[in-house]
């Protein structure tokens, strides 16, 4: 994780997500700039926060452990989303793991300064309330993909989530395919039944492998087989 102490850049991207309209000037003034690399970890599960992460650019991944040891896909979240807000007022341990798929950069506010915030900010109260409705949906989503669907549909599913871009950045074309066992992993299935849908999903002309990754080759045909069902 790189701090970056640049206050206009600070300003630029809250007013790009909104945030100008949600916090005051004096929280967002003293809001942290941090960048994220590939598969850097934000938190951990059992952490205890002591802030909010609000993702201005980038993507990340959201997993949960299972008492088995092995994880679980629960949503990828596009700009503009946070993390912390469950953890914020009760100070729960966090309960899945986030980590950032590509370069992410993050706003960070601290825990104290929101609470204060929070007392008499009725914007903010209606955007917690927001994302936290929306969480409930989408873990919803999550366990029907994962108890419901064939191994193919939620394969389906993960690469359009992954591969989608709504922040207008950098698109995400490629998976490795060494990735693949923790792929299988978080899609509930093994990593020989996912390998026979890669297989399947190459012969069909949907995806290519090339120099072990995986790249997407008819988008129209992964978005019929995901049949609207995204991990978001």
């Amino acid at each position: 994780m790189q701090t970056i102490n640049d206050r206009e850049a600070v300003r630029a991207l809250a007013v790009k997500n909104g945030l100008d309209g949600i916090f005051s000037p004096m929280v967002t003034h003293k809001m942290e700039l941090r960048r994220y690399a590939d598969e850097e970890k934000l938190c951990l599960v059992g952490d205890q926060l002591d802030g909010m992460f609000l993702l201005v650019e980038g993507k990340l991944k959201i997993q949960t452990l299972l008492p088995n040891g092995k994880s679980m896909l629960v949503r990828f979240t596009n700009p503009m989303s946070v993390i912390g807000d469950v953890e914020l007022l009760h100070r729960f341990p966090v309960k899945n793991q986030v980590e950032s798929v590509g370069e992410s950069l993050i706003l960070f506010a601290g825990r104290r300064l929101l609470l204060r915030e929070l007392e008499e900010n009725t914007a903010l109260l209606r955007f917690l309330v927001g994302e936290l409705s929306h969480k409930l949906h989408t873990l919803g989503q999550a366990s029907a993909l994962n108890l419901l669907y064939p191994v193919e549909n939620r394969f389906a599913s993960y690469l359009m989530s992954l591969f989608a871009d709504h922040s207008g950045g950098r698109r995400v074309e490629e998976i490795r395919t060494s990735s693949l066992i923790e792929t299988a992993e978080l899609l509930g299935t093994s990593y020989r039944h996912l390998n026979r849908i890669v297989r399947q999903f190459i012969d069909e002309g949907i995806i290519a492998r090339n120099r072990g990754r995986l790249s997407v080759l008819d988008e129209g045909k992964l978005a019929e087989l995901a049949n609207g069902n995204l991990y978001e």
